[in-house]
């Protein structure tokens, strides 16, 4: 109420005449004007019955007759302006006595009535305080407090029923679905289903908010919408400048009388751009002016529950419901256009040929992948079909050339893929998957990401079918044991019926390493002829692995290789005795593996050089290997290259934009830019750590959402598009949209309450959060396992959790599930760990609080 008292004047302002309402109508995109301003605006404008909106450029049409005096009249800036006459009568102004009809500036206001009341009357008013008016609250207009305004504000309406007018509604029917007084219950409603208009309202107020939160929802796409063509309008921009520029390379090389085609071909490349921004900023004003249609409807809507009477609520409720329901269905508009633009050059010295231009008119968005339906199979080549569509729906003009770009996920479990263009424009994709699994394709045409994707690919094991026999013709009395194909496709069948591999006499490597708990392990099997030789290439044994207990191995991977012997590996997720059984064409051996917990040991370590007063805290790195530290106590930030070379350090103490108070976390959003809980300024800050420049911020001191008190970690959720900030004295997790909008908190109530959390991470769709004072992950102690004032924590490759022991001075590490398997050497010397990141090579970064360097273990 303190905001809108204060901006009071600009709520009841007119944005065509701006100047105080006259007569303020609402039209169905919900903005509101003077009746007078907005028939003048309308009847300029309009074309085929049609004006757009000052505000939004919505199209709205022209009431019947040009009554825009019919148009509702906006419930809620007539109350705003009732306001303002109130807030200006403290300034001198008169307003008129309810009872008497006398102006007066001393005027004063009974909340109980619901009147404005002049001195005299009041002098009436109390001299029935003891009978018709015991309790009523009268209070001077000029002491008029916060709360006395707002509920002037919602003070409900009268009847306009003739002869009720001076009867406050105070009810809903049901029946007629219109607001009524007592009076008009007892004469044209009687018998009617009717319910106190507050009942009604509270019940209306929940569906609103609900619809409301839609259009909001609808609003972030059309935010990501306009992002995208402010995106595409730049790579555009970019993509012309340097097809430009290989026009006048080329030109270069050539004699004077080719300038003529270097004008004409910048010509064609000026018009193209001028071409396709008109689309870009058509597309884009629609847009625009739709998340503004949107934006009035949220504010509409807020207003209209928070700040309006129960009776506006009710008489608005069928305009407001009919436009979020029309915004709702209403298209958002698309790119018209992609960006890709190149300039292919066909110039030879002795050519006078400048080249060609290469524009894409290909629509990625609906472009389509041909057999993702089909069954595919481990080790059976699969083949899909790309189509590129163009601008009119059809398939592309082969005369275009579009670069297409598909990528398998994960990588190593896709023995080949192939991708070929066709005659008639089409993309042939061959891909063989390795094993059975789920696999992620991404298919990118010209930069951009085709429609649903990465899309699906489920791989079954493979399935062998009968489709026909070859007859022995009574040549054979017993079964065959082998076959074999030449290259003219001609059979050979084989009668051996012994195995040329010696399973007992085949062995296996690597049994003698040491196997620690959440490593990686590898080991060779190599099967053996019955002379002891490795087997002949020639020979195909199926080689079986079983690792029990199976629910305590992860990863568990085996592949032949080249010299016909297999390499098997599996990380065992927690310390203890494994039995592994390898079979060899049906034979079994049997092998223990003892699995020791794991110990972490010094790899090395990242001096500051001096660039810092000593006392560090989070640590992170991003895909190359840039390593980013929080210099806590230097109130700075220390950047390292992928060597481990210190190369920058930006920030200093204070409180401005790219300042630091105390920074104590930092996490890498791309292999450009960092966030930053920058503690005791509470907030969050953006940095690019290639120019060490401030980007942005969000959050201040306080509890409320999205405020902060002390943040002491941040991270980015598994999927990038949220941001989590763990509260150190707020004792509560709240996350973020990506531009720092708060949508969710957890943590500061119930029976699972945190006590000043230190660290957050997310993995996969988990929260893990170190808790100081209540000690989690486990007990208190210095045993293995227990803590005392857990800090810092990541998660590797494999799924383990290593997590900064801080006062035991060691780093831990759990599996998910919170089973201890491991710490560091007795003979490394920590103190107070604070920080700690993992690496790609299973490197692990370490901070100390106190600490001058960054340590490496392994």
């Amino acid at each position: 109420m303190e905001s809108l008292l204060k901006n009071l004047k600009e709520h009841v302002t007119c944005s065509i005449c701006l100047d105080t309402y006259t007569k303020p109508k609402t039209i169905a995109c919900l903005h509101t004007f003077c009746c007078a301003c907005l028939e003048r605006h309308a009847l300029m404008r309009q074309k085929q019955g049609l004006y757009p909106c000052p505000e939004c450029q919505a199209q709205i049409r022209i009431p019947e007759g040009n009554g825009f005096d019919n148009l509702p009249s906006s419930f809620l800036h007539n109350s705003l302006l009732s306001l303002l006459a109130v807030r200006r009568s403290g300034e001198g102004n008169e307003i008129s006595c309810s009872t008497c009809q006398k102006n007066s500036a001393e005027i004063n206001y009974c909340f109980d009535c619901e009147k404005f009341i002049c001195p005299d009357c009041v002098k009436a008013h109390d001299v029935f305080r003891n009978t018709m008016f015991e309790g009523h609250k009268v209070t001077p207009v000029r002491q008029f407090e916060a709360a006395d305004y707002e509920a002037l504000l919602k003070r409900q309406s009268f009847c306009s029923e003739k002869y009720h007018k001076k009867d406050v509604i105070r009810f809903f029917c049901v029946d007629c679905q219109r607001c009524v007084c007592p009076a008009c219950i007892a004469t044209n409603h009687k018998g009617h289903d009717v319910v106190l208009i507050e009942n009604a309202a509270d019940d209306e107020k929940a569906k609103i908010l609900a619809r409301t939160e839609q259009v909001r929802e609808k609003k972030m796409v059309c935010r990501d919408v306009i992002r995208e063509f402010e995106n595409t309008e730049v790579e555009l921009e970019a993509n012309i400048t340097t097809a430009k520029g290989k026009v006048s390379q080329a030109v270069e090389q050539m004699i004077r009388k080719l300038k003529q085609l270097e004008v004409e071909a910048i010509t064609a490349l000026e018009e193209a751009r001028v071409s396709r921004i008109e689309k870009f900023l058509s597309g884009k004003a629609s847009v625009v002016s739709l998340e503004k249609q949107l934006e009035q409807a949220v504010e509409f809507s807020n207003n209209l529950v928070e700040r309006s009477s129960s009776s506006d609520i009710m008489q608005n409720k069928k305009s407001v419901e009919e436009r979020i329901e029309d915004l709702i269905k209403t298209t958002v508009p698309v790119l018209p256009v992609n960006s890709f633009v190149e300039f292919v050059s066909t110039c030879e010295p002795e050519s006078l040929s400048l080249g060609s231009m290469n524009f894409s008119e290909t629509k990625v968005w609906e472009s389509t992948v041909e057999g993702l339906d089909q069954n595919f199979q481990a080790g059976v080549e699969a083949e899909l079909l790309i189509c590129p569509k163009s601008s009119e729906g059809e398939i592309r003009n082969t005369q275009c050339t579009d670069h297409v770009e598909v990528h398998i996920d994960p990588a190593d479990q896709v023995r080949s893929l192939v991708t070929s263009e066709k005659e008639d424009g089409h993309f042939l994709v061959k891909i063989m998957a390795k094993v059975p699994g789920v696999c992620k394709m991404e298919v990118k045409i010209n930069g951009l990401k085709l429609a649903k994707s990465p899309f699906s690919l489920p791989v079954k094991a493979r399935e062998f079918n009968v489709i026909g026999k070859l007859d022995f013709q009574g040549e054979l009395s017993q079964g065959p044991t082998g076959i074999a194909v030449n290259s003219k496709e001609s059979l050979s069948l084989g009668f051996t019926k012994f195995c040329e591999t010696d399973v007992p006499a085949s062995t296996v490597e690597g049994l003698d390493q040491n196997f620690q708990a959440g490593v990686e392990a590898e080991l060779l099997i190599f099967p053996k002829s019955s002379e002891g030789e490795t087997k002949d290439s020639q020979h195909t044994d199926r080689v079986e692995v079983h690792i029990e207990p199976a629910d305590r191995v992860s990863n568990l991977l085996m592949s032949e290789k080249e010299d016909d012997s297999f390499i098997v590996k599996f990380v065992a997720k927690v310390p203890g005795t494994y039995e592994m059984e390898v079979k060899i064409n049906g034979q079994e051996l049997e092998f223990l593996i003892p699995v020791k917990a794991r110990q972490l040991h010094f790899a090395g370590k990242l001096d500051f050089q001096g660039a810092v007063s000593p006392g560090t805290a989070g640590v992170a790195v991003n895909s190359k290997g840039v390593i980013a530290v929080a210099g806590c106590k230097g109130h700075c930030i220390l950047v390292f290259d992928e060597a481990g070379k210190f190369v920058r350090k930006p920030g200093c103490h204070g409180d401005q934009d790219g300042q630091f108070n105390r920074p104590i976390d930092v996490t890498f959003i791309n292999d450009d830019e960092i966030l930053v809980g920058d503690n005791c300024n509470h907030r969050i800050q953006r940095l690019n750590v290639q120019t060490g420049n401030f980007v942005k911020k969000f959050g201040k001191e306080g509890n409320g959402d999205g405020e902060l008190k002390n943040p002491a970690s941040v991270c980015i959720t598994s999927d990038g598009r949220f941001i989590v900030v763990a509260e150190f004295v707020n004792s509560r997790i709240q996350v973020f949209t990506m531009d720092g909008e708060p949508v969710l908190k957890f943590g500061d109530s119930g029976s699972e309450r945190l006590d000043h959390p230190v660290g957050c991470i997310c993995y996969e769709d988990n929260f893990i959060v170190t808790d100081k004072n209540n000690n989690c992950v486990k007990e208190k102690g210095n045993g293995d396992g227990r803590l005392d004032w857990p800090c810092g924590l990541s998660v590797d490759k494999c799924g383990n959790v290593f997590l900064c022991d801080r006062l035991n001075n060691r780093i831990q590490q759990f599996t998910l599930e919170g089973t201890f398997i491991g710490k560091t050497s007795t003979d490394l010397k920590l103190e107070q760990p604070w920080g700690i990141t993992t690496i790609s090579d299973d490197r692990i970064l370490i901070t100390e609080f106190d600490g001058k360097e960054v340590i490496i273990l392994k």
